[in-house]
């Protein structure tokens, strides 16, 4: 079998799934097992695959036709154009969160403190450590196993950098500390809309997922307790749910904040900016 004929078998596969890209998730199952760049199935589409490896692709495709997300079963996502190992312990980092790290590169001054609340993979706190060396970044998770995972990214990706992970929930390892930027990306979806989320949302944290409240309730706590947290002028970034602008705002303009909400490239509402007043 040529890899082009294994393109299109796994992509069948995935077809009857159904799966929503079969064709995408086929290529990228099997360029993984294949240990090559997707681009590569095209260039060599003529050249026949080792059996061993197909075989391991048809067991990995067996596990997303089960809805398992292709990011469990490789063991790595691209986030900020850096490749993160992820576990089911961890959320699987999304586009969407890009844009966190894009604000808090803005906003932090030479030399800022920053803190990454409910770090997961680390991917917030390694991206932003990755393209601004000056920045002191810090991060909290309250599950030890997730904590692990954001270290081995953290070796990974920029060596033995001093990020300061600590565990504990969300300011609890940072009693007396202050920061320039504070920066989460927190569960904030609905418990009640579990029944209508994609069947792959199910193998990710519910931790990381869900809150009460209608999912406002983490983000309630983070802006209740971020002032004694943040220096004077302090930027707290939220990503928020598209249905939470009331909400944030005013959460945020009853302690005091200036508070503005930033869109997503589709145009929702995403990342919640509250400055500290001086």
């Amino acid at each position: 079998m040529t890899i082009a004929e294994a393109v299109r078998e796994m992509t069948v596969r995935l077809e009857a799934a159904p799966v929503e890209s079969p064709a995408l998730d086929a290529e990228v199952l099997l360029a993984h097992a294949l240990g090559i760049e997707r681009y590569r199935l095209l260039i060599d589409g003529a050249r026949p695959v080792d059996s061993e490896k197909f075989n391991r692709c048809r067991r990995m495709v067996e596990r997303r036709c089960g809805g398992e997300p292709v990011a469990y079963i490789t063991g790595i996502k691209e986030f900020y154009s850096l490749e993160f190992q992820v576990t089911p312990d961890v959320l699987i980092p999304r586009p969407e969160t890009e844009l966190l790290v894009d604000m808090a590169l803005y906003y932090a001054r030479p030399g800022a403190d920053l803190l990454d609340l409910g770090t997961g993979s680390g991917a917030i706190a390694v991206a932003v450590r990755k393209n601004r060396p000056d920045i002191r970044v810090h991060a909290s998770d309250v599950s030890a196993a997730a904590l692990r995972v954001a270290k081995r990214n953290c070796r990974r990706i920029i060596g033995a950098v001093p990020i300061r992970f600590r565990s504990g929930d969300l300011f609890s390892p940072f009693d007396g500390k202050r920061f320039d930027v504070i920066v989460s990306n927190p569960p904030y979806v609905d418990p009640a809309l579990k029944p209508s989320l994609q069947r792959e949302i199910g193998h990710e944290p519910e931790r990381a997922l869900f809150a009460g409240d209608q999912g406002r309730a983490v983000l309630q706590r983070i802006i209740d307790s971020a002032e004694s947290h943040l220096l004077p002028g302090g930027i707290l970034l939220l990503e928020m749910g598209h249905d939470m602008r009331d909400f944030i705002l005013d959460a945020g303009e009853r302690h005091g904040y200036a508070v503005s909400v930033l869109n997503d490239l589709a145009g929702f509402p995403r990342v919640a900016l509250l400055k500290r007043q001086k």
